[in-house]
């Protein structure tokens, strides 16, 4: 049994749970099945990795170059309190699961959830659902997340292993969610990436479904933050590189100079404090150009592969992937998500300690940039800067005060540092927490159901266009 336990765990962790390994092999049996040489369809497997890879650079390599900035932040003015970050939420998840020897069976939610999945493209005539979550690494952390804060409110104060039969239904609940949510969303992303072939499968996909959805009522779409006509020295801000440098040195070099340089560890000897500020903060432009390499490769080869899968594995299957695809689609965005998202947090957590709130939250890097840049992708779509500005905003207001609602029942936990915070989990699943702590398990047993409902109204909506993954008419005409 132990033999059959660590291999399971292995291909949980070892495959399921290494994205670029994952979309590789998808790449390769896409390229295998559309009649290939084999050859071929490594080189492909290769491309799709090595793209991947040079995504996580751009991605670790944001992370790291500002998260210390956040963490400044806290520690300059002595604040204690829990952090909205998906590392800080998946560690009280782990290590809440298994003080109660419970964390095997996040590997079983994980699979469970992901067969569910294939289950549902597979009937996709019944269900309606077209997508493949395929986001490894965040499949494994919404497992753990999910289970730990259901566990917790529901049979966490007896000290007992979760049970079987919770254990199915938080798989069967992921499952769901990764369907409806990443299905939900394709529309809106077809027209970000005009046309690209996939979707996203990551933490805001509802978040970017309204973010699209009510962008239009807010600004103009012709007023794309990506194209900033600006007039006299103003127009070198006309190259994304330039913008992205610029805006980040003054946003984030203000709050480095404020924070002050005996703030920062930096070599004194080969560094002046101004040109520090300044690397440091060049480095997002960096990181992003990176990032943008990384998804042309990776998104091109699994494209073309996939319809190998999706014509004769999964029929009309799309994948669902990491959110940070869509910035190479609309490079000026994620700066603004990021800058407004900060302004929404920053004032929902003076909030928190002016109401004095028996939870106190910390901003994470990961949320402000990466749900609130996705964020403000699908709002410039749709209604152009202003709402790519307003929309993080408010989500930033949300993403703080969701998370301090849901934490008021979990952070007396054994091991509790933070919660997820992205949006889909200050709202959604903040919610579905507090109704379980009340109703039972009763709450994520219904919402299964429930969220299938939506993939039918969807389909009424978009009929003729359904099934098809390259749209060939865009979402604006068709409402």
């Amino acid at each position: 049994m132990d033999v059959v336990l660590s291999i399971f765990m292995g291909f949980i962790n070892k495959f399921l749970g290494q994205p670029a390994l994952l979309l590789g092999t998808l790449t390769f049996v896409g390229y295998l099945l559309l009649g290939k040489k084999w050859y071929d369809s490594l080189a492909g497997f290769i491309k799709t990795y090595v793209g991947f890879k040079i995504l996580q650079v751009g991605t670790g390599g944001l992370v790291g170059t500002f998260k210390p900035i956040i963490t400044s932040l806290s520690d300059r003015y002595g604040i204690t309190a829990l952090v909205i970050d998906p590392y800080f939420g998946q560690t009280s998840a782990t290590e809440t699961l298994d003080h109660f020897s419970s964390l095997q069976f996040v590997g079983y939610v994980m699979l469970i959830a992901f067969l569910l999945n294939i289950v549902y493209v597979a009937l996709r005539k019944f269900t309606k659902i077209r997508t493949l979550f395929i986001t490894g690494h965040i499949m494994y952390q919404q497992s753990a997340v999910l289970l730990w804060a259901m566990y917790w409110v529901i049979q966490g104060t007896g000290g007992q292993p979760a049970s079987p039969f919770l254990v199915l239904v938080i798989g069967l609940l992921m499952g769901t969610y990764w369907s409806v949510m990443s299905n939900l969303v394709i529309e809106a992303t077809q027209e970000v990436t005009d046309g690209a072939g996939f979707t996203i499968g990551h933490q805001q996909m509802f978040g970017a479904w309204l973010a699209y959805k009510f962008a239009g009522k807010i600004g103009n779409r012709k007023h794309d933050v990506n194209h900033v006509e600006a007039p006299g020295f103003l127009s070198i801000l006309n190259d994304n590189v330039v913008a992205n440098t610029m805006l980040m040195t003054l946003f984030v070099g203000t709050i480095m100079v404020i924070l002050g340089k005996d703030s920062f560890n930096y070599d004194t000897n080969k560094y002046f404090f101004a040109t520090y500020v300044f690397e440091q903060t060049a480095l997002f432009a960096v990181y992003i150009a990176v990032l943008q390499q990384g998804v042309r490769m990776f998104v091109a080869e699994l494209t073309a592969s996939f319809k190998g899968i999706s014509d004769k594995l999964l029929k009309g299957s799309v994948p669902a992937v990491d959110c940070a695809v869509t910035f190479g689609f609309s490079p000026n965005a994620p700066t603004f998500g990021f800058m407004f998202g900060f302004f929404g947090q920053m004032i929902a957590i003076l909030t928190l300690i002016v109401l004095k709130s028996p939870v106190l939250i910390i901003a994470g890097f990961i949320c402000l940039f990466f749900d609130n840049g996705t964020l403000a992708v699908f709002a410039n779509k749709a209604g152009g800067r202003r709402a790519a500005a307003v929309i993080p905003f408010i989500a930033g207001l949300i993403q703080v005060f969701g998370s301090a609602l849901v934490l008021t029942v979990l952070k007396d936990g054994p091991a509790v540092i933070g919660w997820m915070g992205m949006f889909d989990w200050a709202t959604l699943w903040s919610g579905a927490v507090l109704l379980t702590d009340k109703l039972g398990i009763i709450v994520p047993i219904l919402m299964i159901p429930l969220l299938m409902i939506i993939p039918q109204f969807q389909y009424k909506h978009y009929k003729e266009t359904y099934f098809t993954t390259m749209r060939d008419t865009k979402l604006a005409a068709a409402e």
